[in-house]
């Protein structure tokens, strides 16, 4: 069990031992002051104060908890959308991990990839890779980004990456992804439990997004948009999976070629690696397509990959007989830039993963033009 496993065991209440109840008691005055210190920060936007508003569109996807829930399949899938309604997007990102993110840096424009993943961040690299008629800005400021991506990539409306709790710019539509298997962090703010900010801040959402329903039973789906009817009377909700697409040897995803659909190497014991914020999610979808998933190797959300970790995922998979190791997009693109990952003795797959609405798409695509 790693870290991040080891707090969410706490957090969750799985862990029962007098150290998870005294663990659970000291996190919860830490998060009474972090409450609190949201609040008076979003009593301030509330009331205007703060905010610049652009002269182009502006969409916000954003989520309300730490941790995985989608968010870049889904700025793809609102990018590939406005693009067929003959607009001129750019997304807008912080550059998570990012080499300087005090810069303000244009990682991609129109398919030309103009920085390494070391200066940008994986997630802001990946957006740049997968969106070739699309630009992708990152920095902290982003009144700043907008105002380039408007001025020197010529956009006409912004996608802004993780951008609920970033209020500084004012946006049109806020879209709230929930990740259906702990949509609401455990009730809790950080750390005591995984919300960014208390969920009344829900109330200013105007579409919200569940993710990987596939993944719970309808008595849970439905359970949760009973809650969503308290919380936000009015605010529509639409369900979605996470669509495997296609998967690819690491040197075909590298050279942005096609691959071969999703179950072309079910019929090999695997291995399923990830730095993601939602492991289990990868192995069910792995195994949902009939991948022999013999073990599922995980290093934490944002693991900076090492040549010393390729050389342990190799042990592990030999330890566990699988011939092959398959891995996300987003750690592609940390794990093609090591050295060691020349040397693999074992093929490494790719999966690809896409946004699929389970009913409505074209009304959230409305709501996009609204």
């Amino acid at each position: 069990m790693n870290g991040e496993e080891f707090f969410k065991d706490i957090v969750s209440g799985n862990n029962d031992t007098i150290l998870g109840d005294v663990a659970r008691k000291g996190l919860g005055w830490l998060s009474k002051a972090y409450e609190k210190g949201v609040t008076l920060r979003n009593d301030k936007f509330d009331a205007g104060k703060g905010v610049t508003r652009v002269n182009v569109p502006v969409i916000s996807v954003g989520n309300i908890t730490a941790g995985g829930t989608g968010k870049t399949p889904m700025v793809r899938f609102i990018c590939d959308a406005l693009i067929k309604q003959g607009k001129h997007p750019a997304v807008l990102s912080r550059g998570y991990r990012a080499e300087d993110n005090k810069k303000n840096i244009v990682i991609s424009n129109n398919g030309e990839m103009l920085v390494e993943p070391s200066i940008s961040g994986d997630e802001a690299w990946l957006l740049g890779k997968v969106l070739p008629h699309t630009g992708v800005v990152i920095g902290r400021e982003r009144v700043a980004l907008a105002h380039i991506a408007i001025n020197e990539l010529g956009a006409d409306i912004l996608v802004m990456d993780d951008g609920f709790q970033h209020r500084a710019l004012g946006r049109d539509k806020d879209i709230v992804l929930l990740d259906a298997s702990n949509p609401f962090g455990y009730d809790y703010v950080l750390p005591r439990g995984l919300l960014r900010e208390p969920l009344e801040g829900l109330k200013r959402a105007s579409i919200i997004v569940l993710t990987k329903v596939d993944q719970v039973t309808s008595g849970v789906i439905a359970s949760i948009k009973k809650r969503l009817q308290q919380l936000v009377p009015g605010v529509p909700v639409f369900e979605t999976t996470h669509m495997p697409q296609r998967v690819c040897t690491l040197e075909e995803w590298t050279n942005g070629e096609e691959g071969r659909p999703v179950d072309a190497y079910i019929n090999q014991p695997i291995m399923a690696c990830s730095g993601i914020g939602n492991p289990k999610s990868f192995e069910l979808t792995l195994k949902g397509i009939g991948y022999d998933v013999v073990h599922m190797l995980s290093f934490g959300d944002h693991h900076e990959f090492s040549n010393d970790d390729v050389v342990d995922m190799w042990k592990m998979a030999f330890a566990k007989q699988a011939q092959a190791v398959i891995i996300t997009e987003k750690d592609a693109v940390k794990l093609s830039q090591l050295r060691a990952i020349d040397d693999f003795n074992l093929p490494i797959y790719v999966l690809c993963i896409g946004i699929e609405f389970i009913s409505n798409e074209r009304d959230f695509i409305e709501l996009l033009h609204n």
